[in-house]
């Protein structure tokens, strides 16, 4: 698969990872909430439009990610470099909501609360996200790739196993040295 068609592969599952991230915090906060009495059931309706937001960030970050991490292993990205970035993020979203009517609408509290949330958020998504790619990558050998479908297959043939190339061809498969 060309560098450009992964690059977009992780950038959507780094989008992914950051939907579901968010939205799994935000739906137990709100259980919390609605245990305590301070929400309502109508308002687990946020939870699906920041998970939406989230993905869309995730996206972002991933982004930023790939252009000034370029050519680097995740074992050598650094945890703290991630998680800064990622809290950029929140950061930049904190900013994008306030400057689109919200620092008129917020109270300092809710401000100085939403500033928190945002960025905490961005930076747990960005260091998780950083954490299952290290264990997805230590479960591939050094330059493999997940096997696609279809690739790989044995079937038998007659008395003696082969095996299924890309095209839909059988083939002998290579026999170990001794």
């Amino acid at each position: 698969m060309p560098r450009w068609l992964r690059v977009i592969r992780g950038m959507l599952g780094t989008g992914l990872t950051f939907a579901v991230g968010v939205g799994s915090v935000g739906l137990l906060l709100g259980i919390v909430a609605l245990a305590l009495g301070a929400a309502s059931p109508s308002d687990f309706g946020m939870v699906g439009k920041l998970s939406v937001i989230a993905f869309l960030v995730g996206v972002g970050f991933s982004g930023a990610l790939a252009i000034t991490a370029h050519g680097r292993t995740f074992e050598k990205i650094s945890l703290r470099y991630v998680s800064a970035l990622g809290a950029g993020g929140g950061l930049l979203y904190y900013l994008f909501i306030g400057f689109m009517n919200g620092f008129s609408r917020w109270s300092p509290l809710n401000a100085i609360g939403n500033l928190l949330i945002l960025t905490l958020l961005g930076s747990g998504s960005a260091a998780a996200t950083l954490l299952v790619a290290r264990k997805a990558a230590g479960a591939l050998k050094s330059g493999e790739e997940f096997p696609s479908l279809g690739q790989g297959l044995d079937e038998e043939i007659g008395s003696e196993p082969r095996r299924v190339n890309r095209a839909g061809k059988s083939e002998q498969p290579k026999k170990a040295l001794p």
